[in-house]
């Protein structure tokens, strides 16, 4: 028997990274109109960028359905696995729930979920912590224990283009405050206790970057860092550069992925930051 970690496609973890630690991603759903797509499995990044950009119709998301947990959970409860079941904020997305209800058809499983208070890559700094432990022999406590410790530590930034999809999204949050005075200004968002809130606003986009790396800077070394981009390019060549040095861990990289991206809108960039336990 061994434990077993599922999470789910908010995560934005990259595939190789999710498949060497034995991790399951569950996914959530995307709409344009009618048209359905499973996140990064029907669509992947580049497509949805290209519709949300190029089409006249805003994306809309929906989590997980209870039977798909069910469908997550079985072949692991089948051979014999305990699950610890980490997600997405649940003041951000229902996708925990529907975990807790298919929970219910395996009484005699021993499935502990947890809300990560993330999204995006700092969710997957805790899911990779939470394997790493699961995978070095750890039992379903001290899993959690190492999930909610490295849950605690993440600092999550993003730097958008624009408020816009956020709000039509609704899941602005705290960063409500800022709708209305950011026609000229670029934001810096943070994820406070399962929240967006706003954190600086930069007069241009160069600024905002800029000023994350700052942020950055100003709080190393780290002990893992991850940074999260829409689009390869020499802005996020030279950002992973930039990160390097700011831990004795490589840099965790991964795209946004298209259910993160209905609210973040395109031109995205963000850091998680995975603070040293202090003494």
């Amino acid at each position: 028997m061994a434990i077993k970690i599922v999470t789910d496609s908010t995560s934005d973890i990259p595939e190789e990274l999710a498949k060497s630690l034995g991790i399951t991603v569950v996914p959530l759903t995307v709409f344009f109109g009618e048209d359905a797509f499973k996140d990064k499995i029907e669509i992947q990044s580049d497509e949805f960028f290209d519709r949300l950009q190029n089409g006249n119709i805003l994306p809309r998301t929906t989590q997980p359905s209870v039977g798909d947990f069910i469908s997550a959970y079985t072949p692991l409860v089948d051979e014999g696995h305990d699950i610890v079941s980490i997600h997405i904020s649940d003041k951000l997305s229902g996708t925990l729930n529907s975990a807790r209800l298919a929970r219910e058809e395996f009484p005699n499983a021993n499935i502990q979920l947890m809300d990560s208070k993330l999204g995006s890559l700092g969710l997957t700094l805790v899911v990779k912590a939470a394997a790493e432990a699961a995978n070095s022999g750890a039992d379903v406590q001290a899993v959690l224990d190492t999930a909610a410790d490295v849950a605690s530590r993440v600092d999550l930034f993003f730097v958008l283009n624009t408020l816009e999809y956020l709000q039509k999204g609704g899941r602005i949050g705290k960063a409500q405050a800022l709708v209305g005075s950011l026609l000229s200004v670029k934001p810096i968002l943070k994820c406070v206790d399962g929240e967006v809130h706003p954190y600086e606003k930069l007069r241009t986009r160069q600024k905002a970057v800029q000023r994350l790396q700052d942020i950055a800077s100003e709080g190393a070394p780290f002990e893992e860092v991850a940074f999260i981009y829409q689009a390869e390019g020499e802005e996020a060549d030279q950002l992973t550069t930039f990160l390097a040095p700011l831990s004795s861990k490589p840099v965790i990289t991964g795209r946004i992925g298209p259910v993160i991206g209905t609210y973040t809108g395109p031109n995205v960039v963000g850091l998680a930051l995975l603070n040293p336990k202090t003494s």
